[in-house]
């Protein structure tokens, strides 16, 4: 394979480096809005939208963002708009016309260096020199991939169709349109630990989850227990709503279940009292989790407490 150095084909620049919190945040949708940049590896690099400031010129648009330090060091994403940057971020301007599918393919090659820094190694220096595969090596189903009809854009708009009544709902929500959560749900308390054998791995397939409490859903699983020993009322399907009940750094995180659990006792599972899609429970979820901040350790969302949470009425 053919490689040469970044800056043969690109034109590598200091991006214009402001600091967020002395420019003015605004929705993504104000008129005057514009991405600001910085080094995460997460939602394109994004991390807020600002107020456009007269006369500070952006970065241009197409190119491609390169975070130069920190723990996304060598995050790379293409820039379709013109955007602001923070600190230890560069940009690299294709020398020649580059398609979507060209820059977006130079973007994967550049991450790919990412092993080669660290906090005390950053890419300011060496970024020009790094070793890149020519354009004439890009495969060629790359040059002509549709990114509008790939699979993942598609579920993405079949998913915000589903989602966008709720969400329309939601910013046209009456102040005085709202319940508390016990109005809306039925709360059933788990079983405590001490009333099950729990299981490290599912052995058989007679293991079904047991739910603790947790900041994330994927380290809920406290293990497993078998479904013939456990009340059938302490037993709930998939698409079940549950909430965290107890714990400093867990409490108050609401999910919708993915497949048949037993929660323990820190966790309670809301049923609701009419009929509700899964658009509707996961919406529940966000809004159920958005009260964290009302709670700690010492004041813990369980009784009287859990059941006045107010919710809006979807």
């Amino acid at each position: 394979m053919r490689l040469v150095r970044v800056k043969d084909i690109f034109n590598v620049k200091y991006g214009i480096n402001l600091d967020l919190n002395k420019l003015e945040e605004v929705p993504m949708d104000a008129p005057n809005a514009i991405p600001y940049v910085a080094r995460s590896e997460k939602n394109n690099g994004i991390t807020a939208y600002v107020e456009q400031i007269k006369g500070v010129t952006p970065n241009p648009p197409m190119t491609i963002s390169v975070a130069g330090g920190g723990s996304s060091v060598m995050s790379s994403f293409l820039q379709e708009r013109p955007y602001y940057s923070g600190r230890d971020l560069f940009y690299l301007e294709p020398k020649t016309e580059m398609s979507q599918q060209v820059l977006l393919y130079y973007c994967t090659a550049l991450l790919m260096n990412k092993f080669k820094f660290s906090y005390g190694r950053q890419a300011n220096r060496t970024l020009s020199d790094l070793l890149i595969p020519d354009v004439t090596e890009i495969p060629a189903q790359m040059l002509i991939y549709s990114i509008e009809h790939s699979m993942g854009i598609k579920e993405f708009e079949d998913l915000h169709a589903e989602t966008l009544p709720i969400g329309s709902l939601l910013r046209n929500q009456d102040k005085v349109n709202f319940k508390m959560l016990e109005e809306i749900f039925e709360i059933h308390n788990g079983l405590a630990s001490s009333n099950v054998v729990v299981q490290p791995d599912k052995a058989n397939t007679y293991l079904i989850p047991y739910i603790r409490p947790s900041k994330w859903q994927s380290t809920s699983y406290a293990g497993y227990v078998d479904i013939r020993t456990v009340p059938k009322n302490k037993i709930f399907p998939p698409g079940a709503l549950y909430i965290s009940t107890d714990g400093a750094g867990s409490h108050t995180y609401s999910y919708v279940a993915i497949e048949t659990f037993v929660p323990n006792s820190n966790v309670a599972v809301l049923i609701p009292k009419h009929d509700m899609s899964l658009e509707e429970k996961l919406a529940y979820a966000t809004l159920i989790t958005a009260n964290r901040f009302k709670f700690s350790y010492g004041r813990k969302p369980k009784g009287d407490k859990l059941k006045s949470i107010l919710l809006p009425v979807l």
